[in-house]
């Protein structure tokens, strides 16, 4: 059970006009010993910065310690749990923020699902003052995003998790995920943020990862995927277009339709046709075809 809500300080900023970072909220909490908050379920990030004391942090049945001068992140759509120590509780400063570049910003800092604390290499005040400034100049619009930088590069300065150089083997297991993702999730309304936050990568390096290894783009696979997807149910049944269309991911005929011919030069109704009189389909009359290049 959620606990009541007590902040000392809580500011609704919105600072929400930018691409890369937006700042939604922040404020500060002194906790009671044992005080706990979740399992909650939240839309953005959450950083919490520890002034002092110390508590724990429970994500995916995992523990984790976190204490004074360290912080630790809650990602979106993910169940987290936390709770002060009961002799030494935390007081801590929390900052809801998002954007584009959020995945990124946080990879450069150690910072991932698994591995959800920043530990600092060293002890530094550099950090508490960046993070101490957003909350007591909340108003002033340019110089909160200009901190939320800042504090971004203070962290992937130093930070004792920096993340290594993606090896061969990790790469493909990224490839392999996002794949597995698209066949799993093909049928619903996904786009590639979500297959990033899923893999644990910013979104544009998962591209050129993912093209590197393909020749496709993610975008590109899973157009292709539910083109695939949508061959066999016109071979295989007598669904119509439009229920077709809602089962490989498109919400209506139309779309569908026009992607489906710009893949395979046929609209879905000739293609079926084909299909069923099993009239052969020649380079000459299918010139625009990608076909069965992805399974």
């Amino acid at each position: 059970m959620v606990s009541v809500k007590h902040y000392d300080e809580c500011y609704f900023v919105d600072y929400d006009s930018y691409e890369d970072l937006n700042l939604y909220e922040v404020g500060c909490q002194n906790c009671i010993p044992n005080y706990s908050f979740g399992p909650i379920i939240r839309n953005n990030y959450v950083l919490h910065y520890i002034l002092n004391g110390c508590g724990k942090l429970y994500v995916d049945e995992k523990e984790f310690p976190v204490s004074s001068g360290q912080a630790f992140v809650t990602q979106p759509h993910i169940p987290v749990y936390y709770k002060a120590d009961a002799s030494d509780p935390w007081n801590y400063i929390w900052i809801h923020f998002n954007g584009q570049k959020t995945i990124d910003f946080l990879n450069q800092a150690g910072i991932t699902r698994n591995t959800p604390v920043f530990i600092p290499e060293n002890s530094s005040s550099a950090l508490h003052d960046c993070i101490t400034e957003i909350l007591h100049n909340h108003e002033q619009e340019y110089a909160c995003i200009g901190n939320l930088y800042r504090m971004f590069q203070i962290m992937a300065d130093s930070s004792s998790n920096k993340p290594q150089p993606v090896s061969y083997d990790n790469q493909m297991t990224y490839i392999h995920n996002c794949i597995n993702y698209i066949k799993k999730k093909y049928a619903e309304p996904i786009h590639i943020q979500d297959i990033a936050e899923y893999c644990g990568l910013d979104r544009s390096y998962l591209s050129k990862l993912f093209k590197s290894a393909t020749n496709y783009t993610p975008q590109e696979y899973l157009a292709q995927y539910r083109i695939n997807q949508a061959k066999q149910l016109l071979k295989e049944s007598s669904m119509s277009i439009q229920h077709i269309a809602y089962c490989v991911g498109y919400n209506d005929a139309f779309t569908f339709s026009k992607l489906f011919k710009r893949q395979t030069g046929f609209s879905p109704s000739d293609y079926r046709d084909f299909s069923h009189k099993k009239t052969p389909i020649t380079e000459h009359t299918l010139h625009t075809v990608i076909g069965d290049k992805i399974e």
